[in-house]
């Protein structure tokens, strides 16, 4: 099965981005434009490539939906006021115009039908929300993480077990994780511990450090680095510093006899504040951890 990332900003019509997301969501249906005023409705791309193409220059992105999207795929969306949906699709591609779409001119025709759930903002994976960065109107996330939370997510939200979630490769907690979780994760942990976060200081653009921490009792200044999967840190790069270093690598891949600036945020410390912390933390931590302990 596939899990996808599509925009719903259509560029033809008169109607808004917010009618458009509407009308989604009430005809339980995605999709892109490229409308045709001689079909109403048809399953029969090659009726409706035919006439498309006549006053389209490029179908590439439709024939992508058709080609790619299946039933029981998932795939995630946002409104134009940024609220998240994870949606299940229940039958292939399709070019459909209803009564309502050109009474209020909306640019929605080839579309494949969805059942919504709206996720919480603090449910969606960081690589989830980096996806809805990029321009492209519709791409595939082939990330295994994502792939089976999103599964499990769906069970969830619905209430029904209906797809089977893989979690043979995710045997704890820092490999359900992504980057930007487990950076998050390490920022509140230092934060518990009387280091303050300054949130100017976390670029994405600073190759060295994640983000700069202060001590508001003493003053002192540390940096942070963390490293995920099998990026080792070696200790020992880190003394040419003369403050005070935070090391996290999630699978504890150090190298070198260590430097005294360099602190070595310890696996197991960090796992048993994320157990006690479930009931504060964001709720994509709580579900994480679920879905890892199979709770």
């Amino acid at each position: 099965m596939g899990i996808f990332r599509i925009h719903i900003r259509p560029t033809g019509g008169e109607a808004s981005k917010e009618e458009t997301f509407e009308y989604c969501l009430k005809n339980e249906l995605l999709g892109v434009g490229w409308r045709v005023s001689t079909i109403k409705s048809t399953r029969d791309w090659n009726e409706y490539f035919r006439e498309a193409s006549r006053i389209h220059n490029n179908l590439s992105i439709c024939k992508y939906i058709k080609d790619n999207v299946h039933k029981d795929d998932l795939v995630w969306t946002r409104s134009p006021s940024r609220k998240y949906y994870l949606a299940k699709v229940l039958s292939e591609w399709e070019y459909l115009t209803t009564e309502e779409a050109v009474k209020k001119d909306i640019d929605i025709a080839n579309v494949f039908r969805v059942k919504f759930r709206e996720v919480p903002i603090d449910q969606v994976p960081g690589k989830v929300i980096a996806t809805f960065r990029a321009t492209r109107t519709i791409q595939r996330i082939a990330d295994e993480k994502v792939r089976e939370y999103s599964k499990y997510l769906w069970n969830l939200l619905s209430g029904e077990s209906y797809y089977s979630v893989d979690t043979s490769k995710f045997k704890d907690i820092f490999m359900m994780l992504d980057d930007e979780e487990t950076e998050d994760l390490v920022f509140l942990y230092l934060q518990s511990k009387g280091w303050y976060v300054v949130p100017n200081s976390r670029k994405k653009d600073s190759m060295r450090f994640e983000y700069l921490v202060v001590n508001p009792k003493t003053g002192e200044k540390a940096e942070t680095q963390i490293k995920t999967g099998n990026v080792s840190l070696n200790k020992e790069f880190f003394s040419k510093y003369s403050y005070k270093i935070f090391l996290f690598q999630s699978n504890e891949l150090y190298e070198g006899n260590g430097a005294d600036n360099a602190v070595c945020i310890k696996r197991n410390e960090l796992e048993k504040f994320l157990e006690k912390s479930l009931n504060w933390l964001p709720a994509i931590f709580k579900t994480k951890w679920k879905l890892v302990k199979n709770a």
